[in-house]
């Protein structure tokens, strides 16, 4: 048996243990480091259902959104900040206690983050194509700096729930960094958040 295979099977009891004990975190981080060697594995991906599925976090998600927006405001980019809210407040991943949010990697990231930041808080979507051009210049601009482009790329488009754009901007910088394995983690999550947002019980 190869040691991939090994190692899931290994994750796939580690997260049932903390599932039986009901520790969801530890099992939601086994889930995801399981999709992040295999991104089709179904086990994993009904876990997290599961988990997410929990009476107690559905009560307190749905408390804690409504201090967020109105909950009878169903516009697609209200929708969008609860999800991404949500998946902020699940996710365990280390790399969100960083405080890197603020500055730009270079100076020409400043206005995609103006227009990210539209997009978030009130649904002016328009720019969003600029946004992305302006990221690839970047990348081509300063090519040192491409992984702390990325990053910092993909934790914007991921922290505002745009977990599509964060999923290609992952996959890009995997492309060029094959053993990362903290990418690999955050694109098993975002994939699934991409994947699976209408089966999230708080925000139906």
């Amino acid at each position: 048996m190869e040691l991939r295979t090994r190692t899931i099977l290994k994750l796939i009891k580690q997260a049932e243990h903390f599932i039986d004990h009901r520790d969801w975190d530890e099992a939601a981080v086994r889930c995801y480091q399981i999709l992040a060697l295999d991104g089709d594995n179904v086990d994993a991906q009904q876990k997290l259902r599961l988990i997410y599925l929990q009476r107690e976090l559905v009560e307190d998600m749905r408390s804690a959104l409504l201090r967020l927006s109105d909950p009878a405001d169903a516009s697609p980019h209200q929708y969008r900040r609860r999800l991404a809210f949500s998946y902020r407040v699940l996710s365990r991943w280390d790399g969100w206690l960083q405080d890197d949010q603020e500055q730009t990697p270079v100076d020409e990231l400043e206005a995609v983050a103006q227009i990210l930041n539209a997009a978030y808080l009130h649904g002016d979507d328009r720019e969003l194509l600029e946004a992305w051009n302006g990221y690839v210049e970047a990348c081509a601009q300063h090519t040192a700096q491409r992984t702390d482009i990325q990053w910092w790329m993909a934790k914007q488009y991921a922290q505002r729930g745009f977990f599509a754009d964060a999923a290609e901007v992952l996959t890009e910088l995997i492309a060029h960094h094959p053993d990362n394995l903290e990418a690999r983690y955050v694109l098993a999550e975002m994939r699934w958040w991409r994947d699976h947002a209408d089966c999230i019980a708080w925000l139906a």
